[in-house]
């Protein structure tokens, strides 16, 4: 083999061990097609959002706010229903600063934050569109006054 050939043929290899790493990257989701019994890759969509939980104090002073321990979202999650609304789909967490982002195929849910605070919490419907991402977000209270 030549020295051009050599140096194309590792061009060519670097070009496709570059394009597979760029599409084992974005996000995929694998699905069941239920018609051919085959498994098919679609492109996922995000939806992530900010989680507001308070009052934290018994007493809070208007431009004093308490700031709220990493504890009030750790001990929270993220719970994703199918389009019932009743059928879990996926779980996530809440990071320390009170946000989440989760992987889901394109379709139909709902979201809810559990445990709410005061009462089972909203269910809120959220529709996701492959690459993009849709924000759902949750203001909690606590019932502390």
């Amino acid at each position: 083999m030549t020295k051009q050939g050599i140096i194309l043929s590792i061009l060519l290899l670097l070009i496709l061990a570059g394009a597979g790493f760029y599409f084992s990257k974005s996000p995929k989701t694998e699905i069941k097609n239920t018609d051919t019994d085959s498994t098919e890759r679609i492109a996922a969509g995000y939806i992530s959002g900010h989680v507001d939980i308070g009052p934290i104090c018994p007493v809070e002073r208007e431009g004093m706010p308490c700031k709220i321990p990493p504890e009030a979202y750790s001990s929270r999650q993220v719970i994703i229903y199918e389009s019932d609304g009743t059928s879990i789909q996926e779980k996530g967490k809440i990071d320390p600063q009170g946000n989440y982002k989760i992987a889901l195929a394109p379709g139909k849910y709902f979201v809810q934050i559990s445990p709410a605070g005061i009462g089972p919490g909203e269910k809120k419907p959220a529709t996701i569109k492959s690459f993009e991402t849709t924000v759902v977000d949750f203001d909690i209270d606590t019932g502390i006054r």
